[in-house]
């Protein structure tokens, strides 16, 4: 019987493999941190789950070592995950490869910006040379004699991603860095270099499949003008494994193809009338004339892509395998820019001693934050624990605890902390419904509810980060001599009227939990409070801020992410454009922005009938939701009043997956998954 020990073989490729080794009765065993489908489990895979990265590497078991490691996305959010992923991992591996038989499935991108014809003996052109990557992986191979978590290896991973400003050769050099590592640790005579073009499959989440789901939509087809490239059917890997293939390098993949091509045969398959946009090349690339002449005289023909578009259309058309594995968070929190600068920051205040309030970090985030509101000499930032906590200190360092009979206005489209807060100071609450459009304070609902008399303050909500009507509810309070306050804990990275939500209420609240657009390590918050109120609720003996404000562990992380606040936003607006493009073609509603103003999208949220089978179904494609937010009106805080918004979006909101941590790609896969469900 043959054995595969798959290396990294729960991703797309490894489970195209897998499925067809265990279909001609091969023993596999795949080792991977993300379990395998368990249609292979059930078949007879064994699963090693093992982190390469912090783990110790494992025993592997007898068979042909297939090498799968690393991420496939060239381009992902933070460049530096990929030499991480695809060689220090890999450099981690390799005391377990010696004496093995190996082959290592590689990619034509290696070649660089190389004129073809790309040959097997085509030297790489890169912005580093070989030896130069060489010098690269005898760093990487002394860091990995130990765990190398990402505060201790992003460095050097970041020394080769800082080599390619332009982004487009981090994959191609990690992939050979990938390369020169095993090289180094197998016997030449036992490892196989598989350099495989672009392989094609319903559930690999790249060009083609793209433009299949694009044209299904009638959206426009975009390509790079005069870019070529060659393709690889996903089942082809296995039928090379199954026949043998000798010892040395193999570009692997069919007939250079005009992208142009491509885009047009796909099209006509779908009978689409989707227009082809060609878009111009942006610096060097690939040539794509990838040469397999050694590989057809060794018995391995890759046939024409054309034929198989066909099966590929029909594929994406029937899948109904999951879009994501493992499953897509509804929140991807957005990690540290700079891993390793958080952990050393983080360790010095602890062997200090100065973890507490009011020192170093602390202070560096309260003076960045005020620059990045704009603030003027009348405001003070104050940094807390939570948003909760900044949210309690803004009421009661602004209107004060209720007296008998006070009353405060506010949605109840929001999280439950909003009306929680005002309960523990004693307020009565009114709530007022939402404008449909926007899904933040009606002001004329807030003027009915003023109108009933008691009104101490009024509460408005940010919603998901979409700011307010500010013009209006102060227009409505001031005439009735009631204070604004603005729980805008959504909504630091958002702009109203060009400037950032910050002074537009009386004072305004923030968090910084793990779902936000900046996250303090998964808890904080900030508030902007008028000079005099900051001053005197931290004097106050009793002001609610004791144990309240921000420590040291935290402020780190938020400094660390506040720094690239814009990249952050503008992240999660392409993953929002890309929502938005799609349900204006679909029975969904979603939340509209007023001109003027930024919305920074830390939830992304659309009105789906039926929401409770549509959540379910997109469940069961990989992809988490969830139904944001439950009105506060209808629980044991309200009374039931009608607020005929409120009631549809508590019966309809949906919530997708939003993080800066994705990509356009995907966004496009979610939206995928979520006309499957539509229909």
């Amino acid at each position: 019987m043959d054995q595969f020990v798959l290396v990294g073989g729960s991703g797309f490729l490894g489970t195209a493999t897998a499925d067809a080794l265990l279909a001609a009765g091969a023993q596999v065993t795949t080792v991977d941190r993300h379990p395998p489908a368990e249609a292979h489990t059930a078949a007879g895979l064994d699963w090693i789950p093992v982190d390469l990265l912090t783990d110790d590497p494992p025993e592997l078991p007898p068979g042909i070592v297939v090498v799968l490691l690393g991420a496939s996305e060239p381009r992902p959010r933070r460049p530096w995950t990929l030499p991480l992923d695809n060689a220090v991992s890999t450099a981690r591996l390799l005391p377990r490869l010696a004496g093995r038989r190996v082959v290592l499935t590689s990619s034509v991108e290696v070649y660089g910006a190389a004129a073809g014809p790309l040959t097997e003996d085509t030297a790489p052109e890169l912005p580093w040379t070989v030896g130069e990557i060489d010098d690269w992986c005898a760093r990487a191979r002394e860091l990995a004699r130990t765990p190398c978590p990402p505060w201790r290896s992003a460095p050097l991973a970041r020394v080769m991603a800082d080599a390619d400003p332009t982004g487009r050769w981090t994959y191609a050099m990690a992939k050979l860095a990938q390369e020169r590592l095993v090289a180094g640790a197998v016997d030449p005579d036992r490892l196989t270099v598989l350099r495989l073009a672009n392989v094609v499959g319903a559930g690999q989440h790249r060009v083609a499949t793209r433009l299949v789901r694009r044209a299904r939509q009638g959206l426009p087809l975009p390509v790079t003008a005069d870019a070529v490239r060659s393709f690889l059917p996903a089942g082809a890997l296995a039928a090379i494994l199954l026949a043998g293939i000798g010892a040395g390098v193999w570009n692997v993949g069919g007939e250079p193809v005009p992208l142009t091509d491509l885009a047009t045969w796909i099209r006509d398959l779908c009978g689409s009338s989707s227009r082809l946009r060609t878009v111009p090349r942006h610096g060097p690339d690939s040539s794509g004339l990838v040469v397999t002449d050694r590989l057809a005289a060794a018995g391995h023909r890759i046939g024409p892509l054309r034929p198989h578009l066909a099966a590929l259309v029909a594929e994406v058309d029937a899948d109904r395998t999951p879009l994501f594995r493992p499953p897509l968070p509804v929140v991807v929190p957005p990690p540290p820019a700079n891993p390793e600068l958080v952990a050393a920051r983080q360790q010095e205040a602890l062997a200090s001693g100065e973890v507490k309030h009011g020192n170093r970090w602390t202070r560096e985030l309260t003076e960045r934050l005020g620059k990045e509101l704009e603030l003027d000499d009348d405001h003070r930032v104050l940094v807390t624990a939570s948003g909760t906590a900044a949210l309690r200190i803004m009421v009661a360092a602004t209107v004060g605890p209720a007296r008998p009979g006070d009353v405060a206005v506010l949605p109840s489209y929001t999280f439950p902390a909003t009306a929680e807060i005002l309960v523990q100071l004693g307020y009565a609450l009114r709530f007022a419904d939402v404008d449909a459009a926007t899904w933040t304070l009606d002001p004329a609902a807030v003027a009915t509810a003023i109108g009933r008399g008691g009104v101490r303050v009024v509460l408005g909500v940010d919603t998901f980060g979409n700011p307010c009507d500010y013009p209006a509810l102060r227009a409505v309070c001031d005439a009735a001599g009631v204070a604004l306050l603005a729980d805008s804990a959504a909504a630091l990275g958002s702009l109203h009227q060009g400037r950032p939500v910050a002074q537009q209420a009386l004072a305004h609240s923030y968090s910084m939990s793990f779902a936000k657009v900046v996250s303090a390590g998964g808890a904080g918050g900030a508030l902007v409070l008028p000079a005099d109120a900051a001053e005197a609720v931290l004097a106050a003996p009793a002001g609610w801020t004791r144990s309240e404000l921000m420590n040291e562990l935290h402020a780190v992380v938020a400094v660390d992410q506040l720094a690239e606040l814009d990249t952050l936003v503008r992240r999660r607006a392409e993953v929002a454009e890309v929502y938005a493009d799609a349900a204006r073609h679909l029975p969904v509603e979603f939340q509209q922005v007023r001109p003027g103003d930024r919305h920074c999208w830390v939830h992304w949220v659309a009105l789906v009938a039926g929401r409770d089978r549509v959540a379910a179904e997109l469940a069961a494609l990989g992809v988490q939701t969830k139904p944001y937010f439950a009105a506060i009106h209808r629980g044991p805080l309200g009374g039931g009043e009608p607020l005929p918004v409120t009631d549809r979006l508590d019966a309809e909101a949906l919530a997708l997956p939003m993080s800066s941590e994705l990509t356009v790609e995907q966004a496009e896969r979610v939206v995928a998954a979520l006309r499957r469900c539509l229909g």
